[in-house]
C-alpha cells in the first residue's frame, strides 16, 4: 500500500451498522483543542460514551478501559482518537459501529456524522501510516496514542534524516519547518507564555506529510508527490486527506540535510526503522 492508497482507504471506508454495511468517507481535518470543530467532536465522543453505558451490556456503569458490546469488542482510547484527530480506520470502524448500536447514527446520517464529527489531522495520518501509536485490549495506553508533533517524528531516527535527493524514498515523512535559523532545523524555537512560538530563537516544525512518489528531475530538482492531512480544500470536497503534487522542486542541501521549498517553508525529510505498517481498516 502507497500513501496515496491510504488516504483512498478514508475517503472508502466500509462500515458495519447494526444492521448493514455502508461506505462513507472520513475527508476532514480535525485538531484536538483546535477551532470549533474540536469542540463538536467532544461533544460527540461524550455522547457516544454516555449512550453506551446505558446499553444493556453496560449496564449502566462507567465503561473500563476496554469493553464488550454484542459479541464486538471496544478500546475506549481507540474511540476516543477518532475524536481527536488520530483514529486508524479500523478505530473509525469500531467508532461507527458503536454508534450505530447505540441509535447515534444510520445509514441515512453516517455521511453528515463523519464529516460534522470525525476527521485526521496531519500527525494522526503519518502516524497511522507508519504505524505508530494505535491502542489495543492489551496495551490500551501506548506511546503516541494522543499523537505526535512534527518535531517529534523528525528527532526520532536521526541516522534516516535524508542528506541528499537520492535518499529521500517514498513513505519517508516529509516535516515542515517555519523560519530554519542558520540553516539547522535542530535548533528549536522556544514557546512562549502565551503557547507561541518566537521564531527569531529558532524554527518551528508546523505541519507533517508523507512522500507518497518521488522521481529525478533535471540537475538538482525532483518531482515530488505528497499525501498529507492539512486542513486546506481538498479534492474530496474536504480538507482533510489529500495527495498533493508538489511539482518539479529544487533539492538543496545545508548543515548535512536535503530539504526543498514549499512556498516560504522548508521541507525536510526523514525515514524510520523498517517498512510501513499502516493500521488497515477492518475485513
Amino acid at each position: 500500500m502507497t500513501a496515496s492508497d491510504y488516504v483512498r482507504t478514508y475517503l472508502n471506508l466500509q462500515c458495519k451498522l447494526k444492521d448493514r454495511s455502508v461506505l462513507t468517507r472520513v475527508r476532514n481535518y480535525l485538531q484536538s483543542g483546535l477551532g470549533h470543530k474540536s469542540e463538536t467532536a467532544s461533544r460527540a465522543y461524550n455522547q457516544l460514551m454516555t449512550a453506551a453505558a446505558k446499553l444493556p451490556e453496560a449496564g449502566g456503569k462507567r465503561l473500563p478501559d476496554s469493553f464488550q458490546i454484542q459479541g464486538t469488542s471496544f478500546v475506549k482510547h481507540s474511540l476516543q482518537r477518532v475524536f481527536i484527530g488520530k483514529g486508524a480506520p479500523n478505530e473509525i470502524q469500531d467508532a461507527i459501529y458503536l454508534a450505530s448500536l447505540c441509535d447515534l447514527v444510520d445509514e441515512t446520517s453516517i455521511n453528515q456524522y463523519c464529516d460534522d464529527n470525525l476527521g485526521i489531522d496531519c500527525g494522526g495520518f503519518v502516524a497511522n501510516y507508519w504505524g505508530l501509536g494505535r491502542p489495543n485490549g492489551s496495551n490500551p495506553n501506548p506511546t503516541g496514542a494522543d499523537g505526535f508533533k512534527p518535531r517529534t517524528i523528525w528527532g526520532m531516527f536521526p541516522g534516516l534524516r535524508r542528506k541528499s535527493a537520492a535518499d529521500i524514498q517514498p513513505d519517508d515523512a516529509v516535516i515542515f519547518f517555519k523560519d530554519v535559523k542558520g540553516d539547522d532545523p535542530n535548533i528549536v524555537a522556544r514557546k512562549g507564555s502565551d503557547g507561541k512560538y518566537d521564531t527569531t530563537t529558532g524554527s518551528q516544525a508546523f505541519h507533517i506529510a508523507v512522500v507518497s512518489a518521488i522521481t529525478p528531475g533535471s540537475g538538482d530538482t525532483i518531482n515530488l508527490e505528497i499525501a498529507e492531512s492539512s486542513g486546506a480544500a481538498a479534492a474530496s470536497g474536504g480538507n482533510g486527506v489529500n495527495v498533493r503534487n508538489l511539482g518539479q522542486v529544487t533539492a538543496k542541501v545545508a548543515k548535512g540535510f536535503v530539504y526543498c521549498m514549499d512556498g516560504k517553508n522548508r521541507i525536510y525529510f526523514t525515514g524510520q526503522q523498517g517498512s510501513a505498517q499502516p493500521y488497515m481498516p477492518n475485513a
